[in-house]
């Protein structure tokens, strides 16, 4: 009996090393370029290199300190490169495992498939960066007392829970630029992702290389609640969870504008108040930028992006009421339709009844109760 051919399956992996193999297994390929700095901590031969990339640098030792810290200096670009392969890593983990599966199911639109995929990992991070903040600042014994934001500057020298939640502040906003590569994001869309990546990475990295550690730990912690916020009604309304994102779009213009208000009071206390009550001048070699020209340029850039995001905000709001009208309306007429069915099925049952016995009442006694018979069996008198 001659054997049948088999079938050759209709997908075909891609060649080795070419663009759409490279597109698929991105995270598998960044992971093994992660693990080759992992398996070099393994060997004193190469311990040393890989522990550059891996650990924080720039460490200090302060006789009396119960722990190690920190400084910031050249060596924390190799820190940030790592850790943006492990931001590469990560990312692909939730879009696979997470965004892709709910996408699935909502069968959205390509636009509305991009905006949802990036609306998703913006929450994630935004809510475990505000998580990890506020961590450091419950538990660090300076964290919640403001007066400590200006109080000893310039402060050069960092714990490594805080040194390490800026390096890898950085490190996010910069995986974003590989990712337009990975995730295919179109070119029409690079401008108005970049208008946002580019000022977090400014404002992250200045905050960190001027020595505004503590500011920017409180500025950073408020704001991504807010933002948090903002994506989180987004996914709902891309979700067709429209009855929770109808209270988040309620609720999120009173706290978004407290949060740019709290945000602009602090910075506003911090570099008009604050700062100017300690030593003035600037000092490169000792981390010192507390100059007039500094703290006003800093103040005018953070109050000006609060006037910008509530000004997006209620952009966004307007665009939305219009569709927010005609569903409530859609809703009202479903309502009414449900309500009227049952009075109108009553209705029609009492009037054919009526009709039944008029058109009995035209026909002769014997017919009539032939009829009754038949429209009732067993209940007619012998």
């Amino acid at each position: 009996m001659p054997m049948k051919p088999v079938k050759s399956s209709s997908k075909k992996s891609p060649p080795i090393l070419s663009h759409e193999f490279v597109l698929q297994n991105h995270a598998d390929i960044v992971s093994c370029v992660a693990m080759v700095f992992i398996i070099g901590l393994m060997f004193q031969v190469t311990q040393p290199l890989a522990s550059l990339f891996i650990a924080m640098q720039h460490n200090i030792t302060i006789e009396g300190a119960p722990e190690n810290y920190y400084t910031s200096g050249w060596k924390d670009n190799l820190g940030v490169f790592f850790y943006i392969l492990i931001g590469i890593v990560i990312h692909a983990v939730i879009q696979e495992y997470v965004l892709d599966k709910i996408n699935r199911k909502l069968h959205l639109s390509k636009i509305k498939h991009s905006e949802f995929n990036e609306s998703g990992q913006l929450t994630a991070f935004f809510l475990s960066s505000a998580a990890w903040g506020i961590n450091i600042l419950v538990s660090e014994p300076w964290g919640l007392d403001i007066s400590s934001i200006w109080k000893g500057y310039p402060h050069t020298f960092l714990p490594f829970i805080l040194k390490f939640f800026y390096i890898i502040q950085i490190a996010y906003w910069l995986h974003w630029v590989p990712e337009f590569y990975f995730q295919r994001i179109k070119p029409i869309e690079y401008s108005r992702r970049l208008g946002y990546i580019i000022p977090y990475f400014f404002a992250v990295t200045l905050l960190y290389v001027l020595n505004f550690h503590r500011l920017g730990l409180w500025l950073l912690s408020l704001h991504y609640l807010g933002e948090a916020l903002v994506h989180v009604e987004r996914l709902l309304s891309y979700s067709e969870k429209e009855v929770w994102a109808n209270k988040v779009f309620s609720v999120m213009p009173g706290v978004y504008t407290l949060i740019r208000l709290a945000i602009s009071a602090i910075a506003s206390y911090t570099f008009v108040y604050g700062l100017p009550q300690e030593t003035e001048g600037l000092e490169m070699t000792s981390g010192n930028y507390n100059i007039f020209v500094i703290r006003m340029s800093m103040l005018a850039g953070i109050v000006f992006l609060q006037v910008y995001l509530l000004v997006q905000l209620f952009k966004y709001r307007a665009s939305r009421l219009p569709e927010e009208e005609s569903i409530s309306a859609t809703k009202a007429k479903k309502l009414e339709r449900k309500q009227r069915k049952p009075v109108e099925s009553k209705k029609s049952k009492k009037e054919s009844k009526k009709s039944g016995d008029e058109d009995l009442s035209d026909l002769p006694e014997a017919d009539q109760d032939q009829q009754k018979a038949r429209i009732r069996p067993g209940k007619v008198k012998p």
